[in-house]
């Protein structure tokens, strides 16, 4: 009797004309003649019984079969995205120990998946960032600077600033000699990481502006606020100028 659930096997002589589950498919010819082989009711999951000298491939499955397939998997895969990082690596984990791995490979995905989009979303919002701070607008230094007592900023040459009303002052009163035609600010070795909800990046800024030159050593931290990320740290220290080779006449 048919079990509910499960896949049924009836097993059968095969000619090179038997088809499968009346359903018009043919076996492969050369592995249907002298050999027993099985007829299979696809309706979920196959489990022990009579093992089919063939095995079909997605194309000969009928329509309905393929379909749940191809919708379990991207089921799951939405489900794995809903996952933070150190989720799917204790998955991957757990996976890999059981020797699951066709799991693995899936967790392995979508781990590599979401630590390239946390890392691009840092990058965009330290050029944005940058962009407030080379345009001179408080407003968009306010848009970007993050919320809580332990936003802080270390201006070169200062001490540390902490929370962010006092860190906003601060960038207001630096901002506002800013002219942005004449204030030219470039990023040189700039590096990123990033994991769910917090990010950094390393970058030597290279300042052109009227009254002054320089190179600044600056170090950005960016946490995920309300599903944006905020700056909540900056810290710039004057760095060594780089140091031309020098030129034996």
């Amino acid at each position: 009797a048919a079990i509910p659930g499960r896949v049924v096997f009836k097993c059968q002589p095969l000619t090179s004309h038997s088809r499968m589950m009346g359903k018009g498919m043919r076996f492969p010819a050369g592995q249907a003649a002298g050999r027993s082989s099985c007829w299979q009711a696809f309706t979920g999951h196959i489990t022990t019984g009579c093992v089919p000298s063939w095995t079909p491939t997605r194309r000969h499955l009928p329509r309905k079969v393929a379909c749940s397939a191809i919708s379990n998997a991207a089921n799951e895969s939405e489900a794995d995205e809903d996952l933070s990082l150190a989720e799917l690596r204790q998955k991957l984990d757990v996976a890999l120990k059981q020797e699951d791995y066709s799991a693995a490979a899936r967790f392995r995905d979508a781990l590599q998946h979401k630590s390239v989009d946390a890392k691009l979303a840092v990058e965009d919002a330290n050029r944005a960032f940058y962009a407030a701070f080379r345009s001179g607008n408080v407003k968009e230094m306010e848009s970007i600077v993050g919320q809580g007592e332990h936003v802080q900023v270390v201006h070169p040459g200062s001490n540390c600033i902490a929370g962010r009303e006092a860190v906003i002052e601060s960038w207001r009163s630096l901002l506002v000699n800013v002219r942005p035609r004449a204030f030219k600010l470039a990023l040189e070795d700039v590096r990123v990481w990033a994991n769910d909800t917090c990010g950094t990046v390393t970058c030597v800024e290279v300042i052109n502006a009227d009254d002054s030159t320089g190179r600044i050593a600056a170090t950005n931290v960016f946490e995920k606020q309300g599903g944006r990320w905020v700056l909540i740290v900056h810290h710039g220290s004057p760095a060594p100028p780089l140091k031309r080779p020098r030129v034996i006449q």
